[in-house]
């Protein structure tokens, strides 16, 4: 039976850019490919009837066009978007708030309140993670790698130095689609209270021992943003309401 945490869940984090490796898949090459290397486009064509009654086929024929073999694949091209599955449904709370000024007048009782602004919806998770086997424990651990990198800009020894942290994408139950969001917290316990599975350190070549809780919560803070040109093109109150730009990640 597949791992939940390495299936599609209706509560995932995922990150389109493709700019980390895919620490969270599972997926494992032929060592005899290369690595993923892409052997090129290529054309065939089918074998035809021939002989009395069109009794016999030749053989098909396959000719390499020849426009970049050799080439290595990409993270993203062998793996996909690195997907942070939850495969317990977490507990999920999004806080939308607007910004009213106070007018404040002598000798009233009252004061009116003027529209200043709607603030960037805030998306609270907590996810139970269950250990069960060292698969999973090791999927949590990397799991936890891969949320604190996501909060990292690049720096002077990575490809692109100075490259603010990815926009991720925010699924949830199908009420939540594609909701562009950066990290902002992240919290993850190692309490005293529980258990925890011995496991090989996927960090070391040699033999050694790391410990995972077999009972873990994990905590995030997100913080949904958008770009200048998304809203300038896409957004309005009229289609928001008509649920025209839900697959847009509008919340």
């Amino acid at each position: 039976m597949a791992s939940p945490y390495y299936t599609k869940q209706p509560v995932y984090l995922e990150d389109p850019s493709g700019r980390f490796d895919n620490i969270l898949s599972n997926k494992v090459h032929d060592p005899s490919d290369r690595v993923g290397v892409i052997k090129g486009p290529s054309m065939t064509i089918p074998g035809k009837p021939e002989g009395p009654h069109n009794r016999y086929t030749s053989p098909s024929q396959t000719y390499d066009l020849g426009s970049s073999p050799g080439r290595e694949k990409t993270n993203f091209e062998t793996h996909g978007p690195t997907r942070l599955n939850f495969p317990y449904t977490p507990t999920t709370s999004i806080i939308n708030s607007a910004n009213y000024s106070s007018y404040d007048l002598t000798h009233s009782n009252f004061q009116q309140r003027a529209f200043d602004s709607h603030m960037n919806m805030e998306i609270n998770i907590t996810a139970p993670m269950i250990v069960r086997s060292e698969e999973e424990a090791l999927y949590v651990y990397k799991a936890a790698t891969w949320i604190r990198s996501t909060m990292k800009m690049s720096w002077k020894n990575d490809v692109d130095p100075g490259m603010p942290p990815p926009i991720l994408r925010f699924n949830a139950h199908g009420i939540y689609e594609n909701v562009p969001c950066v990290i902002r917290d992240f919290t993850w316990n190692l309490d005293s209270d529980i258990d925890y599975l011995e496991i090989q350190d996927p960090t070391s070549d040699k033999f050694k021992i790391m410990r995972v809780p077999v009972s873990n919560m994990f905590v995030l803070t997100l913080s949904v943003t958008y770009s200048p040109k998304s809203i300038r093109e896409n957004f309005s109150v009229k289609d928001y309401l008509k649920g025209n730009l839900k697959n847009q990640g509008y919340v």
